[in-house]
């Protein structure tokens, strides 16, 4: 069962820095709900899963990611256990070449050193700003990232998908779901994949198979895992899990 906090933080303008990074490290799965901040934030993590949304798009993030979320964007971000997860926040105006909306930034290595080096390390004021300076102008959005799951715009359509995220475990059709939300099955098929970019099925698939990534890192096992999604045997899962994530679930979490 996840928890809901509130990520606290000094603003970096009021350091005099360009600048600052909060490292929160979990012991249970635990969950920020519809965070606004004033400031530029990058959320990024150095062990563990993290998941976060932002408006219609749901990533996860490996260790090699990042997700870019502009000042006064509502977000939430839910991490596995033993996750530890950074939120940098930057002072307004000096990250104007990264985009208005949340994307994905490819965290190269050196940009993760920069910003561990900066959190954990003394060192003059004016290194520092170099350091911080860099660390920024490395920045930039990962041209092949791609969320993890696109959402609906349309309401019946997003209904439909807010509630498989939800509860991903159920069993309900295509036509469970037309009847709910009082349209024929093809019609929501068709605006559903339109919307999307995957059938149901698929988006069905790709969010059980995201869903499964938090309770994995958490030390659930597969088999426990899969059950609680829905899925009759593991070895469907392990399958699922594969063809969306290109290995296995011990191969990923090795």
């Amino acid at each position: 069962m996840t928890r809901a906090f509130s990520l606290r933080k000094a603003p970096a303008k009021s350091r005099g820095f360009l600048l600052t990074t909060v490292k929160h490290t979990t012991h249970t799965i635990r969950e920020w709900a519809d965070e606004t901040h004033g400031e530029d934030e990058l959320i990024w993590s150095t062990a563990g899963v993290a998941r976060v949304r932002a408006g219609d798009a749901l990533w996860t993030l490996p260790s090699h990611r990042a997700v870019w979320i502009p000042a006064g964007v509502p977000h939430t971000i839910e991490a596995s256990a033993d996750t530890i997860l950074h939120a940098t926040f930057l002072a307004a105006g000096v990250a104007d070449h990264l985009p208005r909306e949340a994307t994905v930034i490819e965290l190269m290595p050196a940009i993760r050193e920069l910003l561990l080096l900066n959190a954990g390390s003394e060192m003059p004021a004016d290194t520092r700003m170099r350091l911080q300076a860099l660390a920024i102008e490395l920045m930039r959005p990962s041209p092949s990232a791609q969320v993890d799951l696109a959402m609906p715009v349309s309401p019946r359509i997003l209904f439909v998908a807010e509630r498989i995220l939800a509860d991903p475990a159920a069993h309900k059709t295509t036509a469970d779901w037309a009847d709910q939300v009082g349209m024929p099955a093809r019609q929501l098929s068709r605006a559903f994949a339109e919307e999307t970019g995957l059938s149901m099925t698929q988006w069905r698939i790709r969010a059980r198979v995201r869903a499964a990534l938090v309770p994995l890192a958490s030390g659930e096992t597969v088999v426990a895992t899969a059950r609680a999604l829905g899925y009759a045997n593991a070895s469907t899962f392990i399958e699922h899990f594969t063809a969306t994530l290109g290995s296995t679930p011990a191969a990923y979490f090795s």
